[in-house]
């Protein structure tokens, strides 16, 4: 039945399409036929004067030349091209814009009838270099430019970030939050999909962007509502970390290397060959960084008359390194086809350090016990990624295109755990009595298979239709190991209770289509993906393996509206999923330490999330202001359940819980001061409440959360630039607990050399010494707290050096260049 479901779906998809195609454009379908053109129309193609690489999303405006008045205007595509229409006859003259580069004006413009469609050819934009006193200040592009169904971080910018990952960049971006063990959440929820360059990361979520170093990073683009292109993956959006890639021919490239305080040590590098037949990359990246911190947890348990305490005082050391060398290799065919192949290999490790001081004891007293805990791990493995894509391009406009993309990835690993508790005396002196030994061992393998087809028609009057398929074959392998220690033999031995395998196996078949185009002022873009999922988990304590077979339906829909005085409105609307894995489907329990035990949940159901937003810009010369609001409802909610139960140990375990519900909104603004002074700050507010039951009672809370950020940057010249940036967030709370506030500072200064070949910055970071996390929970006879702080006031230093001017694409094109977002509307 799921498999009729899926016909039937590619059936009105390939209907929808046999409409579509109806529109072609009479030119496109009979290339001797002429159009009859009922108003005058402009257009044109916008670049970047230096790199030659297309602008999406400048400004250009049309102005009637007898009074000035502006008339209408439009914003670039993908590809740089514009196209205004229903023009009445007469003299303009244009401008063309982006912030940080000059204007370019156009005089004398005449559509008349004999004349009444003009062809501006390409414009080039220069960087807008301005004089203040005798110091020359460079524009560039803003640190964070808000776009019609994104935001997009330009990591170049951000200063602060230099000798940090992916993760630093995202400590100062609107609606992302990070906490101190670098865990990202967006909007409120860590359930959110990271690509790199379009494709998925081999790694999952915040794992996969401690390892990215920032200094090879381009841009980063945050996008909360994303259309059906997208896979539907992850409640809050998706995070995609664009790389930086050269544009210039010849032999070119960039080298990094960054240390800090701490054991804090990483260097990276790109080299570049690039002809106009074909393209040849290499880089590779070490990075090897430790993070210091310490914690304090409290634990009251209830039983009857008795109370039983437990207090933690210790350290939660951590550190993370890696290699990776990649490479590949772009051969263009011929003006209209290319060819990419590219791979990476590479290794990673997380590793901490934990435990400390602990004291249990009773009222009324029967247990007074000192003891100290050593709690050591490790999580290490190696991955691989190979893809293969194709472009073929039907048009010179390049709109009319076929993409197609084979990927795979592999990754194995291995993760231990040493956990000692002895008994010391109340100064917490070492004795040779243990209270516990224990060794867990947890092995792994996953492959991951990815076929993808994409195909994009243009149809009259800038409308356009696209459709694609996709078939993602998943599979993991774990083994779980664990040994106590028995010090009657000495040594330590397997316990069957916490030893097992388990299999799981997911396959996912996807077809999509979307229809863009525009009702006069207003742009839209509807899209309707369905998805077939066979899911399998087979464990060895297991008869019979736990399985769902199940189809689904995501649609999205998207709506703009843009006036000629630079405002803009959006709104759009997507439903997402997000699936639980395997090991929060493992049955089976799994020790974390003696007072704790972890389990899975096999009848545990995905999360469907409905999302809706609606956002305004406007736009000030080179600088602007944004709002927001947003609304998510998910149901099935996974939510984290801590039980104590007879034996004394808390059982973790999740459970989906009715539904939740996010209601907010976000403010930005990027404000040009003075030419030597940039203003970056936003304010976001949600209200977040949940409704369900938890060990058979009623949950109905809500909490307002709230952040703000500050980012200030001080040009004292063209090579010297000061970076100031602060963050609030407030408190939040969870079905079983809540959060307090958190707030930190960063400070950096960055010095260009030699034409700006050598640059050097140093930064610090968590200047106050303020960022911690701190919170408590509670459930039925028991209630904890905690508070935890990382190595504050973190001294670092970055060197750049490009070689042969290593020029970085700014418009960044990827394997899936767009995406199906509202920019492909345009």
């Amino acid at each position: 039945m799921k498999m009729k479901n899926l016909l039937i779906l590619l059936l009105l998809i390939l209907t929808t399409a046999g409409s579509v195609l109806s529109q072609v454009p009479p030119a496109a379908a009979n290339p001797g036929a002429t159009n009859v053109l009922k108003a005058g129309k402009i257009k044109g193609k916008i670049i970047e004067a230096e790199s030659k690489a297309p602008m999406e999303y400048a400004n250009i405006a049309i102005y009637r030349k007898q009074d000035s008045k502006l008339v209408t205007g439009g914003i670039a595509n993908e590809t740089g091209s514009f196209e205004i229409t229903d023009l009445p006859f007469g003299t303009y003259y244009i401008e063309a814009n982006f912030i940080g580069f000059e204007k370019f004006t156009i005089n004398e413009i005449k559509i008349i009838p004999n004349s009444a469609s003009v062809d501006m050819g390409t414009i080039e934009l220069a960087v807008d270099r301005t004089k203040v006193g005798e110091v020359e200040v460079i524009g560039e592009r803003s640190r964070v430019e808000y776009k019609i169904d994104k935001k997009v971080i330009n990591v170049t910018n951000d200063i602060n970030a230099a000798g940090g990952t992916a993760i630093t960049v995202l400590e100062n971006t609107p609606s992302v939050e990070v906490d101190i063990d670098g865990n990202v959440s967006l909007r409120g929820s860590s359930s959110f999909t990271v690509l790199i360059d379009g494709r998925p990361s081999v790694l999952s979520g915040s794992d996969a962007l401690k390892q990215i170093p920032s200094s090879a990073i381009q841009n980063i683009e945050i996008i909360t509502n994303p259309s059906v292109k997208y896979d539907p993956d992850g409640m809050a959006g998706i995070i995609n970390v664009v790389m930086k890639k050269n544009v210039l021919s010849g032999m070119n490239g960039i080298i990094n290397l960054n240390l800090g305080t701490g054991e804090k040590y990483g260097t990276d590098l790109m080299l570049n060959y690039k002809t106009k037949k074909y393209n040849v990359f290499f880089g590779g990246n070490w990075n090897d960084n430790s993070d210091w911190g310490k914690m304090k947890m409290t634990r009251e348990t209830y039983d009857n008359d008795t109370t039983t305490f437990l207090i933690t005082d210790g350290k939660r050391n951590q550190s993370r390194g890696g290699q990776q060398i990649k490479g590949g290799f772009d051969y263009f065919l011929s003006d209209n086809t290319s060819v990419t192949v590219s791979g990476e290999v590479g290794k990673y490790n997380f590793d901490g350090e934990g435990g400390g001081n602990l004291h249990k004891y009773q009222q009324p007293a029967n247990i007074d016990v000192y003891s100290v805990q050593a709690n050591n791990s490790s999580r290490k493995g190696n991955y691989v990624s190979a893809t293969t894509s194709f472009l073929t391009k039907f048009d010179k406009t390049g709109m009319h295109k076929l993409e197609g993309n084979f990927n795979y990835r592999f990754r194995d690993g291995l993760a231990f755990e040493n956990i000692d508790e002895y008994v010391t005396d109340g100064t917490y002196s070492q004795t040779n009595n243990f209270l516990s030994r224990v060794i867990t061992n947890n092995d792994e393998k996953s492959n991951d298979y990815r076929i993808k087809l994409d195909y994009t028609l243009p149809l009259k009057e800038g409308a356009k239709f696209e459709a694609g398929l996709q078939s993602r074959l998943q599979s993991e392998k774990e083994y779980f190991f664990f040994k106590n220690y028995d010090p009657s033999i000495g040594t330590f031995i397997n316990n069957p209770l916490f030893t097992s395998d388990m299999f799981f196996k997911e396959d996912i078949h996807s077809i999509y289509s979307t229809y863009s185009g525009n009702l006069k002022a207003v742009q839209f873009m509807i899209g309707l993906r369905g998805e077939y999922t066979n899911r399998s988990i087979d464990h060895s304590k297991v008869d019979k393996p736990y399985t769902l077979d199940r189809f689904d339906v995501f649609p999205s829909a998207h709506l703009s509206y843009e006036l000629v005085d630079k405002s803009q409105f959006m709104t759009s609307y997507s439903r997402r999923i997000n699936r639980p894995d395997g090991r929060d489907l493992d049955p089976f329990p799994s020790y974390m330490n003696q007072y704790t035990i972890r389990m899975g949940n096999p009848n545990l159901k995905p999360e469907y999330t409905d999302s809706y937003e609606f956002s305004y810009m406007r736009k000030f010369g080179n600088s602007f202001v944004s709002f927001e609001t947003f609304y998510r409802t998910t149901n099935n909610l996974m939510t984290r359940i801590q039980e104590l139960k007879d034996d004394g140990v808390i059982y973790m375990y999740t459970e989906n819980l009715n539904r939740d519900h996010s209601l907010g909104g976000e403010i930005m603004g990027n404000i040009n001061v003075t030419k030597w002074l940039l203003v970056n700050s936003s304010f976001s507010i949600y209200n977040y409440k949940m409704k369900g039951e938890v060990l058979g009672k009623p949950v109905d809370r809500q909490s307002t959360n709230y952040s703000g950020r500050l980012n200030a940057t001080v040009k004292f010249s063209g090579d010297s630039r000061m970076q100031l940036t602060g963050f609030y967030r407030g408190p939040s709370v969870s079905a079983q607990g809540e959060q307090k506030g958190m707030v930190f500072t960063n400070l950096s200064y960055r010095q260009d050399f030699m034409k700006k070949k050598l640059s050097a910055t140093l930064s610090v970071r968590d200047l106050l010494g303020t960022m911690r996390m701190e919170g408590n929970s509670s459930g039925p006879n028991f209630k904890s707290t905690f508070k935890m702080q990382r190595e504050p006031r973190v001294l670092m230093l970055t060197l750049s050096y490009k070689i042969n001017n290593y020029k970085m694409d700014r418009s960044a094109p990827t394997e899936q260049p767009s995406q199906g977002g509202m920019e492909d509307v345009f």
